[in-house]
Order: C-alpha cells, then sequence, then structure tokens
C-alpha cells in the first residue's frame, strides 16, 4: 500500500533538486531569476535604527530588573520577620505579617508577569516599526541589484547559501543614510 506524499514535501525536493543542479553562481548570471538574503538580526543589530530599538528595549528591561530587586529586597526583609523566634509577637501580629507578607509575593509575581508582557509588547513593537523601516530600503537595494527575491536567514529553510548573496550590509548602509542625525 502506498502512502500520499505531501505536496510540500515533493515541491521542497524538487526546489532542492533544482537549487542542487543549478550552474555555478557566475553562470547564472544570466538566468531570469536573480536571489539574494539578508540577515535581519544583523540588519537590527548594526543599525542606527536598529540599535536605538534595542536599547529602548534594555533600558525597560534594566528598568524592570532594579524594580525587581527592590521588591525582592522587600520580600526578603518581610520573610525574615517571620522567621525570627518570637515569643514577643502574638498570633494575631504573625497571621497578620505571613498574610501581607503573602500578598507581597503575589503582587511581586503579577510584576514579573507584567515587566515579561511589556518587554514581549516593546519587542514586537519594535519588530513591527522596524520592518515598516526596513521594507522600502530591501525594495530598493533589490531593485537596484536586479533581485526577484529575498530570503530572510533567520524565516527560510536555506541549507546552503553563497555568501555574496547577502545584502544585510548594503541594507543597513541604505537605513542608516535614512535615518536623521
Amino acid at each position: 500500500m502506498s502512502h500520499p506524499v505531501p505536496i510540500a514535501r515533493i515541491i521542497s525536493a524538487t526546489a532542492l533538486a533544482s537549487t542542487l543542479a543549478a550552474p555555478p553562481l557566475d553562470a547564472q548570471a544570466g538566468d531570469a531569476t536573480r536571489v539574494a538574503a539578508v540577515n535581519l538580526a544583523y540588519i537590527a543589530q548594526s543599525s542606527k535604527a536598529g540599535k536605538a530599538g534595542l536599547a529602548r528595549i534594555e533600558a525597560a528591561g534594566r528598568k524592570r530588573d532594579a524594580e525587581a530587586a527592590l521588591r525582592v529586597a522587600d520580600l526578603r526583609t518581610q520573610q525574615a520577620a517571620l522567621e525570627r523566634p518570637g515569643g514577643v509577637m502574638s498570633d494575631d501580629a504573625r497571621a497578620r505579617l505571613q498574610n501581607a507578607f503573602e500578598q507581597s509575593r503575589l503582587a511581586f509575581q503579577r510584576f514579573q508577569e507584567d515587566g515579561e508582557a511589556e518587554l514581549r509588547g516593546l519587542q514586537a513593537e519594535f519588530e513591527a516599526g522596524f520592518r515598516l523601516k526596513l521594507l522600502p530600503v530591501v525594495d530598493a537595494v533589490s531593485k537596484e541589484k536586479g533581485l526577484h527575491f529575498v530570503f530572510g536567514l533567520e524565516q527560510a529553510a536555506i541549507v546552503w547559501w553563497h555568501s555574496s548573496l547577502d545584502i544585510s550590509a548594503d541594507v543597513v548602509e541604505r537605513l542608516d543614510a535614512a535615518e536623521p542625525e
């Protein structure tokens, strides 16, 4: 009994086979399709716009970490008060202290969760805004170079590529030229 082969697997295998059977890069100059790639992480870390956005996210993370450290210190102080041997503290006072500690601990957990969500939101906002700036630049560089496809190295299932196809440095240069000083 034969099992049906998914169409995507056939297309992928066909594309891989045609890529492997393709003539060397120099011989492709006259071919109808021209391909390149960009390293989005490199562009984000190397361009002015990317560095500025990443710095904002890191600053927000540092601010959150500093506030978290203060809250942890407060929790430790409360916990130390609970752990002191105490014939002096009444059962009611100890129960109130335990309740306050538990509320502080829960508030800290919420603070941590909210902070993580805030940083994820800042990251998503940065990526969306950066992509809006990046796409016209990639478009312009691609048109200049006569390209038909530009792959993002992080997203594409690229098995092998020639480094001369990486237009990331060109994109960073153009993106930086468009940024105000």
